[in-house]
C-alpha cells in the first residue's frame, strides 16, 4: 500500500523592513529644525544688540512770564466854578488797571501839596474823614471818595500814598472811579482865583 503523502505548511521568514533610511530622514529633519531655531535665536540676539540698546537724556523746558501792570490816564479833572457866596462842586475820573500778576495789585493816591488844593498861600482845608461829607459854614474843604461810596477823606502828608484799592486777583481791566469835591461854607471868605491839586494815582503789583 502507498502511504499518502501529507502536505505540511511551512512558515517562511518575512524579510525585515529597512528602517535605516527612515531614521536618517527623521534625524535630518530634527537637525534642520534645530539649525532653524539656532538661526532664529542668533537673529534675535543680533537684532537686540543692534536695535535694542537705548539711552535717555531727560530735559526740562522752562519759560518765564514777566509781571505787567498798566493804568489808564483819564486826564485832568475840572470841578468847575464855586460861587463866592459859598457853594460846592464835584466831579469824577475813572482809572482802569490791568495786570497778569497772580497776587493782584493795589491802587494808591497821593498829593504833592499840603493842603492838597491850593493857590499860593490860599488853600482849601483837607477834608477830615473818611466820613459822610459835611463842613461848617465857616470852613472850606477839599476831599475825595472812591467808587461813590459817599464817605469822603482828605490828604494829609504830602507824597504819602493812601491805598484806595487792594485786589487779590489778576484782571484784564478793572475800573476805579474817584470822586472829588470842594466846598466853600456860606460864612467863609475864600479868596478868588484858580486853585489846583497835584495828585498821583499809582498801581502796584503785589
Amino acid at each position: 500500500m502507498r502511504r499518502a503523502l501529507g502536505m505540511r505548511s511551512v512558515n517562511l521568514p518575512q524579510p525585515e523592513e529597512d528602517n535605516s533610511e527612515r531614521g536618517y530622514q527623521v534625524k535630518f529633519s530634527v537637525k534642520i529644525a534645530a539649525l532653524a531655531a539656532i538661526s532664529m535665536i542668533l537673529v534675535l540676539v543680533l537684532a537686540s544688540a543692534v536695535y535694542g540698546k537705548t539711552n535717555s537724556d531727560p530735559v526740562t523746558v522752562s519759560a518765564t512770564v514777566d509781571n505787567f501792570i498798566s493804568i489808564s490816564h483819564p486826564g485832568s479833572v475840572s470841578l468847575g466854578t464855586i460861587l463866592g457866596t459859598g457853594g460846592s462842586s464835584e466831579n469824577s475820573a475813572t482809572w482802569n488797571v490791568a495786570t497778569n500778576n497772580a497776587l493782584g495789585y493795589t491802587l494808591n493816591i497821593s498829593a504833592a501839596g499840603s493842603p492838597a488844593m491850593n493857590k499860593g498861600a490860599d488853600s482849601f482845608t483837607d477834608y477830615s474823614g473818611p466820613a459822610v461829607w459835611s463842613i461848617a459854614a465857616t470852613d472850606s474843604a477839599f476831599g475825595f471818595s472812591v467808587n461813590d461810596n459817599a464817605h469822603y477823606q482828605g490828604f494829609t502828608t504830602p507824597g504819602t500814598p493812601i491805598q484806595i484799592v487792594s485786589s487779590p486777583n489778576p484782571t484784564a481791566g478793572q475800573d476805579t472811579a474817584i470822586f472829588f469835591k470842594a466846598e466853600v461854607g456860606a460864612s467863609h471868605l475864600q479868596p478868588s482865583g484858580g486853585y489846583a491839586a497835584s495828585l498821583t494815582v499809582t498801581a502796584t503789583t503785589l
